[in-house]
């Protein structure tokens, strides 16, 4: 079967600039976080976990969690997972998102390690 017939997304296209807020990192791997501002869902507040494959360098895991308060005060709260691919100074995660609204979220985030700058781009899974 073909993978484009088996997720559809709709058509709203999604992204948000953001700045790092802090990077932690450990043998074991790190944490990531970060805030910025989404129209949709207002001021977010991202964590990133990153585990890296033992085998493959620059690469593994990410679980996270995020926050977004917008203009009118709703919290919305995610569960993030997915898998980072890190070449240089630049990283990226993709990533599928369970939102408290209700929606998932197809997502790459792309990070600038040393300009410290994150983007997200999203679109919501149409079900």
């Amino acid at each position: 079967m073909i993978l484009s017939n088996l997720i559809k997304l709709k058509d709203e296209q999604l992204s948000f600039e953001g700045e790092l807020t802090s990077i932690v990192l450990s043998d074991a791997g790190g944490t990531i976080t970060g805030k910025g501002d989404a129209t949709l869902y207002g001021a977010v507040y991202l964590t990133y976990n990153l585990t890296p494959n033992p085998k493959i360098a620059g690469q593994g895991v990410m679980t996270g969690h995020a926050s977004a308060i917008d203009d009118a005060g709703q919290l919305n709260t995610a569960a993030l997972s997915g898998v980072f691919d890190r070449s240089g100074h630049e990283m990226k995660i993709y990533c599928v998102d369970d939102i408290s609204d209700g929606n998932i979220n197809l997502a790459v985030v792309q990070i600038d390690l040393r300009s410290g700058k994150i983007r997200v781009d999203w679109s919501q899974l149409d079900r």
